[in-house]
């Protein structure tokens, strides 16, 4: 699973990820970002990529209720294309995640568990494979996203079983594209790499969205 990460610099994302984003007022860096909470990703619009904000649980148009994203912040990449809750942005509504790295949990001796946060290796912005919905009723209208997610490779081993779909610049392009129907060649994108991921272990604190700061990020005795 994927369900906490960090995102500090929209601009260094948007530059990155070659995209306009014109929401810096009120954004505030977060190294402690979890479910239902606002993020910041890439879409292709008419107007060319953007940086923009979305919930984070995607709620597809269809839904009568909003509260159904808490349950769905993350797609599993072996179902993400028939599940009827995703399948729709699958096909036309797919996004890039941007952030600074993301964290996981390993369990250790009783009932405890260690923190890890997650980055690229090679200190690149790392990228996350997640898909958009919009969703209205007669009071509120939102963008909600998901981030999708895979069967861990050997940069997990032994902390998690699930990991986020980890994009390579050469594939963000493609993934984008709104007029990419192909599925076969969408869903060879959602594997796990090797070797592209570092990792140490982290604060307790970053167990609770109320905690937040750079501090969360930097290593600590495992």
């Amino acid at each position: 699973m994927c369900g906490r990460i960090a995102q500090s610099e929209p601009s260094a994302f948007a530059r990155r990820l070659g995209a306009i984003f014109g929401e810096d007022e009120g954004w505030r860096p977060s190294w402690n970002i979890g479910p239902m909470a606002r993020v910041l990703a890439v879409r292709e619009t008419d107007d060319g990529r953007r940086l923009e904000r979305f919930r984070w649980g995607l709620v597809p148009g269809w839904a009568k209720d909003p509260q159904t994203g808490a349950r769905c912040f993350n797609a599993r990449a072996e179902t993400v294309a028939t599940k009827p809750t995703f399948r729709s942005a699958f096909a036309h509504r797919r996004l890039l995640v941007p952030v600074d790295g993301f964290y996981e949990w390993r369990a250790v001796e009783g009932s405890s568990k260690q923190p890890y946060f997650f980055t690229r290796a090679d200190g690149d912005v790392l990228v996350l494979a997640g898909l958009w919905e919009y969703w209205r009723s007669p009071d509120q209208e939102f963008v909600s996203a998901t981030v999708i997610t895979t069967a861990s490779g050997p940069d997990l081993a032994g902390i998690h079983d699930r990991q986020p779909v980890v994009l390579e610049p050469d594939t963000w392009e493609r993934w984008l594209d709104p007029g990419l129907a192909d599925r076969d060649e969408l869903e060879a994108m959602l594997g796990a790499g090797e070797g592209v991921l570092a990792h140490w272990p982290v604060s307790q604190d970053v167990g609770s969205v109320r905690n937040d700061g750079a501090y969360l990020v930097e290593p600590v005795a495992g």
